[in-house]
């Protein structure tokens, strides 16, 4: 029976020590060319800034007309960006830089009270 009782407590022992943990400083060696590497990814990711999203195609027509409709907007709505686009036969002005098509519809339905044939258009647009 004692030999039970010491074999326990040599066990328990054991155990104990297998579920201690140490707090220490974890140091990473790498090679200086993977920290140019990484480096090297982070500044394209920072300038990289198109993404494929959304814009709301307000008009297309002629330049005057975009451009009046373009007035009209930034006084209705200042902290929304618009762009002027000439695309071959037609001037056209879109607002926005949404990520999601739930983020350009829920804007959209701002907009089209005012701008009733505006719609939503995939483009690539600023992150």
């Amino acid at each position: 029976m004692k030999i039970k009782q010491i074999i326990l407590a040599f066990f328990f022992l054991i155990s104990a020590f297998g579920y201690a943990q140490a707090e220490g400083i974890v140091v990473i060696d790498s090679s200086p060319s993977i920290d140019k590497l990484i480096n090297k990814k982070i500044n394209f990711n920072n300038q990289s800034r198109k993404v494929e999203g959304f814009r709301i195609q307000l008009f297309y027509g002629s330049e005057t007309s975009v451009n009046n409709i373009d007035a009209k907007f930034r006084e209705l709505f200042p902290n929304t960006t618009t762009y002027v686009i000439f695309d071959s036969p037609d001037w056209k002005i879109r607002v926005g830089n949404y990520k999601t098509r739930l983020e350009a519809d829920k804007a959209l339905q701002r907009f089209i009270v005012e701008f009733g044939s505006a719609i939503v258009m995939p483009y690539t647009i600023n992150n």
